[in-house]
């Protein structure tokens, strides 16, 4: 029995992985990659680097935001989006979500005297108030980043940049992956655009193992993950254990720290991203579609609870009114051997589990919205590896409302 969650490689199927290993000898070079890459992201202005947090740290690097001032960072996020700060002796002043764990433009503002960066990410595709954050970040020279992790706005009708620079995701589990890459984008009047540009000669190249381990990953969790609950799981522990499968993020990150050297962004992982893209339409589609399933089996056992579907349907979120209520869920999915992965994000407000709050300068209770929406919501799966069969079949281990 296969299993169905969020992670672990979703948008690559057997044949993906297929080409992700031929990725390695074989493609387009690098200058009719960079044509396909602006017509989707509309824009020449980009860099790849081989992550997002490389990308936020070049950012800083090139910015230099003031040093007496905080990083704005909404407090429902991946530990990894505040490491590149920390570890250049900023510190954060994480700011409070709304219901939806989208950051908070009141709490921004009354701590925006304080701070010189701030970075906005659309949390699990749902669009973020970037324009009201623009705004007050305008009144009080504040840099904006948008993290277009779960959200590339560039997808949507009448796309218009309103960040002074936008960062993108490729990681495993995105809107689009290569398994771990990154972008740097930025305006056309960006102050910073000569030094942003610059950087594409400047970035050494990614060690060929780095290259190798994340063109291969693709296919250890094709050949896994149908057969998980009967054992596929043993594929990925052994190439863990051979050094040959990367952690999402390391131990060293959880306390605060870069693990991970800034890099070009791989040519294999280049070409790999080039065919997600092009299957984006067809995917989108198909996401749409197990929104739509997803909607229907889950409507008829939570009636009070607000179930919502983002633009692009990058997942679909079920809030709960009580933390009680999604860990019974979870106990009995749990009990029932069921095949499917909801515990996203450990549910935790700073993820995953394990992250070192002082470290982090986060307090227990600082944020306590954005901790009950960590507690209180689920998010269930619409890449290509779900389909309507998995969504109808998950009713089985739901009580009658």
């Amino acid at each position: 029995m296969k299993l169905v969650s969020n992670q672990i490689n979703p948008h690559f199927t057997f044949v993906d992985s297929l080409h992700a290993l031929g990725s390695l000898l074989i493609g387009k070079s690098n200058q009719r990659l960079d044509f396909i890459f602006e017509q989707y992201f509309c824009t020449k202005n980009i860099v790849f680097t081989n992550t997002a947090r490389s990308a936020l740290g070049l950012i800083c690097d090139t910015v230099r935001p003031d040093p007496d001032k905080k990083i704005a960072i909404p407090a429902f996020v991946c530990a990894v989006v505040a490491t590149p700060f920390l570890q250049r002796g900023y510190e954060i002043e994480w700011i409070e979500t709304d219901e939806n764990g989208l950051i908070d433009p009141e709490d921004f503002e009354r701590k925006a005297a304080h701070v010189s960066l701030v970075v906005v990410p659309h949390v699990f595709g749902q669009a973020a108030p970037l324009a009201e954050i623009s705004e007050i970040a305008q009144r009080h020279d504040i840099f904006v980043v948008e993290d277009g992790a779960h959200l590339i706005r560039q997808f949507l009708p009448n796309f218009k940049m309103m960040a002074d620079a936008q960062i993108l995701s490729f990681g495993r589990e995105k809107v689009v992956s290569c398994v771990s890459g990154g972008a740097l984008l930025w305006p056309d009047n960006s102050p910073f655009k000569e030094k942003f540009s610059a950087l594409r000669s400047s970035l050494k190249k990614p060690n060929p193992a780095w290259i190798f381990r994340h063109a291969v990953q693709p296919l250890i969790f094709s050949l896994s993950l149908p057969w998980w609950q009967q054992g596929g799981k043993i594929i990925p522990w052994l190439a863990r254990k051979l050094k040959i499968l990367p952690l999402a993020v390391t131990p060293t990150e959880r306390l605060g720290r870069e693990d991970i050297k800034i890099r070009q962004l791989g040519l294999p992982q280049k070409r790999i991203l080039a065919r997600q893209l092009n299957l984006w339409d067809r995917r989108t589609i198909h996401a749409q579609a197990m929104a739509l399933a997803w909607e229907e089996v889950l409507s008829a056992f939570f009636k009070d609870q607000a179930i919502t579907i983002p633009p692009l349907a990058f997942r679909v979120l079920l809030k709960m009114k009580t933390p009680s209520q999604k860990e019974d869920l979870l106990y009995t999915l749990k009990k029932m051997q069921a095949p499917y992965h909801l515990n996203d994000w450990d549910g935790v407000p700073i993820s995953p589990s394990g992250v070192h709050y002082k470290t982090f300068n986060y307090r227990p209770g600082q944020c306590p919205k954005a901790e009950y929406f960590a507690r209180t919501y689920l998010t269930f799966p619409t890449n290509t590896r779900t389909l309507k069969a998995d969504v109808k079949a998950f009713a089985k281990y739901l009580k009658p409302a």
